[in-house]
């Protein structure tokens, strides 16, 4: 009679562990499901344009997008100009740039590469109404590599 309660009990075990066993795998494969599962981003184009060369060959698109209630001026994969010292990637007031006082424009930083993808956050509270352009502009030297015309 010891052995079979023995074996009773060892065969119950067995059963236990393997539907712990499945519910541990369907909750495990649950988890990975909802862990694959891609996260809804909300993109809107604000305005966009292409690129003009001016003192250096300058090409490509840029846009200003709104991503989950942020910002960012975008250069696409096609963007290129060339390298320079003291670059700058701006968001000036004029279409065309012509002036470089400090109220005409909206710096946003150095540029990060002359060709590629890259993105760059817009300062919360600037107003867009009032931008034209985004520029390429070597502050050392006060020369415009390249501007994008931005349109909505």
């Amino acid at each position: 009679m010891k052995r079979s309660v023995v074996v009773s009990l060892g065969l119950m075990a067995a059963i236990a562990l393997g539907t712990v066993g499945e519910a541990a795998v369907a909750l495990s494969s649950s988890s990975a499901l909802a862990q694959a599962a891609p996260a809804q981003v909300e993109t809107a184009v604000a305005k966009s344009g292409d690129w003009v060369g001016v003192d250096h060959p300058t090409s490509g698109a840029a846009k200003i997008v709104t991503e989950n209630g942020k910002t960012y001026l975008e250069l696409n994969e096609a963007f290129k100009t060339d390298r320079g010292p003291d670059l700058f990637v701006l968001l000036h007031k004029q279409e065309v740039p012509s002036t470089y006082a400090e109220s005409d424009f909206v710096n946003l930083g150095r540029l990060e590469k002359v060709a590629g993808t890259q993105r760059y956050e817009i300062p919360e509270g600037t107003n867009l109404d009032d931008l034209n352009s985004a520029v390429i502009w070597c502050r050392r030297f006060n020369v415009t590599f390249g501007y994008a015309p931005l349109l909505s």
